[in-house]
């Protein structure tokens, strides 16, 4: 019986063989990709009311915000005539600032050193407060309308209307 003899392997055999493993090996990603991982169906989000906003802080918790402006290059309360002298509202309040949450609204006003926390609805000195906008608060009586408009702080350009 005369055996089956096979030929001899050489070296270019060999790197011929390692040149396919590794072209197979670079091309493997793009012949066969991954399989998208299977992840549960995520139940559906419950129907809930929305949040109720909170309650707003008390007039108290703002002092340090009404002494060092946040805006204010200087950190220092703009520099006016003295509220409480003119006839006209305007000239004897002045509006430090509007908290919103949600629907709800605060201005806080000041005449000199007394500071008033006011919402719509509320009166100061027979004026009715019927608005709170973001930069204003507007005020009606028997006598006429008028608007409390926030002072932009010392070194801000004033707004164009």
């Amino acid at each position: 019986m005369t055996a089956l003899r096979l030929p001899a392997l050489r070296l270019n055999h060999l790197l011929a063989a390692a040149a396919i493993f590794a072209a197979a090996l670079a091309a493997w990603p793009w012949l066969f990709p991954p399989l998208p991982a299977i992840r549960p169906l995520a139940a559906a989000p419950e129907s809930r009311p929305p949040a109720a906003p909170t309650a707003l802080a008390p007039l108290s918790g703002y002092t340090a915000i009404v002494e060092h402006p946040l805006f204010s290059p200087s950190r220092r309360p703009p520099a006016t005539a003295s509220a409480g002298l003119g006839p006209s509202i305007e000239s004897r309040y002045r509006l430090l600032g509007v908290v919103a949450t949600g629907p709800k609204r605060k201005a806080f006003v000041a005449e000199g050193a007394r500071h008033v926390e006011v919402t719509v609805g509320d009166t100061l000195d027979g004026w009715t407060i019927s608005d709170i906008g973001k930069d204003r608060v507007h005020l009606t009586s028997p006598a006429g309308e008028a608007a409390l408009k926030l002072a932009p702080s010392a070194g801000e350009p004033a707004k164009k209307p």
